[in-house]
């Protein structure tokens, strides 16, 4: 006999974790690998506040064990709805879905909207879980860019001419993860005007909405006006720094203008039971925190920002944009339009000869001969010191072999 997978799953990658395979490998050599692969804070010291913590542990003592509703406990939705109407993002509590963290509420909607050939906007670079959940229902997901010389803003322009017939979602990460970007009122306005003039649903994607360093961060849905359907995508995992949690939810602005849509969306939660229900307990407190519950952890965050800004930025041959929101950045070593090599070529070698582990930016959408990297800049301002003294030094080495072997 012999077993094959489905041909669907050929192209399914998600780089965050696939280059963890090749991690392994070097640790199991004896070297010690410092990992800024993955945006989890709890690996470098991060805690939900303590109000979350206390009000999930009372839910598990209080015997909420079971399933909840297939949207959510009430309480959770009503409080959700509460906080949006505050950033001044209309909705109603019973447009309101908890999810198995904001990659349920996004798979649970591409599902919901696109048949096989249709199309979805995405950026580029862009989170690579939208690639895998297009690739996972046979649409296709067309990538649009990203300008890292303009501080990775979107280009209007290219936007409209990618849209076609088959154009159904447009997807926007805001503050965007792999850049670290924070789109200007402007260039959501006008993405957003694009949308409502070809009959598309927005995507909000904005998970890293409370990790701002400068500027302010816009609530697409607060732009969405009464015509435009947005579904705005948030979670416990990174604002309140709990992603083992695995609790998201998605908001809709405008539902009545989709009401099969909608129907879709809530039959397919039914299909899945819930979402985790002692974290929902949780959710009337996260709503009602103080905004400084943030202060100590921006504080530490925008430390390991600057440091990661400065360093990178001193290295012959790399240069990096400043990021303003989330905790990553897209540096990007020269690699001559290719002629040294690819990025995972400069990213591997780094793993191996340094124990510094980033992710390619081919991983993200952008070209393999550009040479970005993203990194995770989680890790205490020391850690870091040390990491990119150590990326300085591969750097130089990586030049000089690269340079000799091309004469």
């Amino acid at each position: 006999m012999t077993y094959t997978p489905a041909s669907r799953t050929q192209n399914y990658k998600y780089a965050i974790r696939n280059i963890v395979v090749e991690a392994k490998k070097i640790e199991a050599q004896g070297k010690k690998v410092t990992y800024l692969n993955i945006g989890d804070p709890a690996l470098y010291g991060f805690q939900p506040p303590q109000e979350l913590i206390e009000a999930n542990i009372k839910a598990m003592r209080d015997g909420y064990s079971g399933y909840s509703p297939s949207a959510g406990i009430q309480a959770a939705r009503e409080a959700v709805a509460e906080e949006a109407k505050r950033r001044n993002i209309p909705t109603t509590p019973d447009d309101v879905i908890f999810t198995y963290g904001a990659s349920e509420a996004a798979d649970i909607v591409f599902t919901a909207v696109l048949e096989p050939g249709d199309e979805v906007l995405a950026p580029s670079p862009g989170y690579p879980l939208y690639t895998a959940i297009a690739t996972k229902i046979g649409a296709k997901e067309v990538k649009y860019r990203q300008n890292p010389n303009n501080n990775w803003q979107p280009d209007i322009d290219e936007l409209k001419s990618l849209i076609t017939s088959r154009t159904k979602l447009l997807v926007i990460i805001n503050p965007n993860n792999p850049t670290g970007a924070l789109y200007t009122k402007e260039t959501l306005s006008a993405m957003l005007d694009i949308a409502r003039q070809n009959g598309l649903i927005v995507i909000a994607d904005e998970v890293y909405h409370k990790l701002i360093y400068e500027g302010e961060h816009v609530p697409m849905g607060s732009l969405a006006g009464d015509d435009l359907p947005v579904v705005t995508m948030e979670s416990l995992s990174k604002n309140y720094l709990a992603p083992g949690w695995r609790l998201g939810w998605m908001t809709v602005t405008n539902a009545s203008f989709m009401p099969e849509v909608m129907g879709a969306i809530r039959k397919l939660a039914d299909a899945r039971l819930c979402a985790p229900m002692s974290p929902q307990h949780a959710i009337p407190a996260a709503m009602n925190l103080p905004k400084s519950y943030l202060d100590a952890t921006m504080a530490r965050l925008r430390a390991q920002r600057d440091t990661t800004y400065q360093m990178l930025n001193q290295i012959d041959g790399i240069s990096c944009n400043k990021p303003e929101g989330a905790f990553y950045a897209m540096a990007q070593v020269n690699l001559h339009n290719g002629e040294l090599g690819t990025d995972e070529d400069f990213v591997l070698g780094l793993l191996r000869e340094k124990g510094v582990l980033f992710v390619h930016g081919s991983g993200f959408g952008t070209e393999a001969k550009d040479g970005f990297f993203r990194i995770v800049f989680l890790p205490d301002v020391e850690t870091l010191k040390d990491v990119y003294t150590r990326v300085a030094d591969f750097t130089a080495t990586f030049f000089e072999r690269k340079l000799s072997l091309a004469k």
